[in-house]
């Protein structure tokens, strides 16, 4: 049976639905052997058990120095990838940590030494995938999927999303909601979870905060029980890296969205079908968001296209397998020993250490080093 091991530095959203429950299935049905690993938490014993290692979203020099020692071993390496992190834009709250030199170095060193890049973008697989051995995009599974939906006594709008996303709202959302509360007035709800744009406190919309576990974020989203889904995104170079994700989470609760005409729903979107494709143009997204409000007899079928496809090409037990079909690819057994993790946890503490005293422009070693020392509690590696 093959080991499969997933290096990240949490259990986020991204590492869910981008290998760890693909894995967590295929282990269920006894396929593979899989453990997740925080990369503070390598070492000798957990390198050398795995048969195929996956680095997702790995950027540290902790997942560096792994990757140096697998693949030296001749482990069969993978890198996956959602989000273009080394084209992060100025305004979301990551950009200071990932714009610096160091974490992008990492990043491109990690990647070189892995053998199949996956990543569920339909541009990354191209921009970045030729320089891998292999090179495949995968789906995110739906991973809780509902049966039946029940009818609201009026129309429910909502949003959910990461607080990144609030200006994004606020930017090509707002004006057009502004206007539909305008119109239909009580016979309307409009919610937010997550992002907290402008228009809740200016309307008092209700608002439920972001939920770090991703099953209660998915629950609170099945609680909400909306008729409509709002799908805002900004045309940038790396917006269109990013996965229709938020279609899939939609779908799986029956919830009918309306999405920016662009990359990547218009990957996944089709108009008419299974939502509504629109131009970021307030009148667009106001004639949008009362189509489907007037007319629920096409929001009906809509949502069952929606709750199909869910179910059918969505399917975990569909996505896991065809996952792990592209980790497969060119893989050589090896049971190759590795050694020497110790050396490069060593050698990372002395290196986060000389960062911080250049960084904080400290030179009284003493009391310099406790103050390093207690960032570090804070830090990951």
């Amino acid at each position: 049976m093959i080991n499969v091991l997933i290096v990240s530095n949490s259990l986020i959203p991204s590492v869910l639905l981008c290998g760890h429950s693909q894995m967590e299935y295929l282990e269920s049905i006894k396929e593979v052997k899989y453990r997740f690993l925080a990369a503070s938490k390598l070492n000798d014993d957990i390198l050398s058990w795995a048969n195929i290692i996956i680095f997702l979203r790995s950027e540290s020099l902790i997942e560096r120095y792994a990757s140096d020692l697998a693949k030296k071993a001749g482990k069969h390496l993978v890198y996956v990838l959602d989000d273009d992190l080394l084209n992060i834009p100025d305004y979301l709250s990551s950009v200071a940590y990932y714009q610096r030199t160091d974490i992008k170095d990492n990043i491109k060193h990690i990647m070189a030494n892995c053998d199949t890049f996956l990543t569920p973008s339909r541009i990354m697989v191209n921009t970045y995938g030729t320089s891998f051995n292999h090179a495949f995009t995968i789906d995110e599974p739906a991973l809780y999927p509902i049966e039946e939906k029940k009818d609201n006594a009026i129309t429910r709008i909502g949003f959910a999303g990461s607080i990144d996303r609030a200006q994004d709202i606020n930017d090509i959302l707002s004006a057009a909601l502004l206007k539909i509360s305008s119109k239909y007035g009580n016979s309307v709800s409009i919610e937010f979870i997550g992002a907290r744009p402008a228009i809740v406190d200016e309307l008092g919309l209700k608002h439920i905060p972001y939920q770090d576990s991703y099953a209660v974020y998915e629950e609170k989203v099945k609680e909400a029980n909306w008729d409509i889904g709002l799908a805002p995104m900004p045309q940038t170079a790396f917006h269109s890296c990013k996965y229709f994700n938020k279609y899939v989470e939609y779908a799986s609760f029956g919830i009918v969205g309306i999405y920016s005409n662009c990359s990547p729903y218009t990957f996944g979107i089709k108009d008419g079908y299974n939502g509504l494709l629109v131009e970021n143009d307030t009148d667009a997204w106001v004639s949008a968001i009362s189509k489907l409000i007037d007319d629920k007899a096409l929001r009906d079928s809509m949502k069952e296209n929606c709750l199909k496809e869910a179910r059918d090409i969505y399917n975990i037990e569909v996505l896991a397998r065809d996952y792990f079909n592209k980790i497969m690819e060119g893989y050589q057994p090896n049971d190759a020993r590795v050694s020497g993790m110790w050396r490069y946890h060593f050698r990372c503490f002395v290196l986060k250490v000389i960062y911080k005293v250049k960084e904080q422009g400290l030179n009284l070693p003493v009391w310099a080093f406790k103050k390093i020392m207690k960032k570090f509690k804070h830090e990951r590696w």
